[in-house]
Formats: C-alpha cells, structure tokens, sequence
C-alpha cells in the first residue's frame, strides 16, 4: 500500500502546514511530527508540547518518511507510546 503524495510548496502562498505525521504519548505529554512544505522539500518539526526538539528539511518524500520513521523508533524506544 502506497502513501500518498505530499504536497509541494506554493511559491505564491508560502509554506502550508500539513496533518501531523504522527504523535505518541508520555506522562501527560504530546510528542508530535509535524510536516510543512519547505521551498527545498517539506520541513520536520518534533516537538514534546511546547518544546521544539528537531527540526530537518527533507528534499524527497523517501527521507521525509526515512527521518520520520526514525525519530518514531527513537521516541518509543524511549518509552513515548
């Protein structure tokens, strides 16, 4: 089963955010993936509520699931669930 397409980036209307790749949980807190189109690709933001932990701009769809994925395995190995 294939993903589907990312949007790209708008050169008239800027950066758009996109729904959240995913989001775990840990003691009360959300730690979420969130995805925005990037004039070079898409941008990756995690963040654990208001904390912005990292941040990676993907220039093909193959890394943005590549990276996403490996900060998913990451977090749970850190106990996020």
């Amino acid at each position: 089963m294939s993903q589907p397409a990312l949007p790209r980036y708008d050169y008239y209307h800027g950066p758009k955010r996109l729904p959240d790749l995913w989001t775990l949980g840990r003691s009360g807190l959300t730690l979420r993936c969130e995805i925005a189109t990037h004039r070079l690709g898409w941008e990756l933001k995690l963040s654990a509520g208001a904390n912005r932990l990292r941040t990676q701009v993907c220039k093909s769809e193959a890394e943005v699931h590549k990276t996403s994925d490996a900060w998913k395995t990451e977090a749970v190995g850190q106990g996020w669930a």
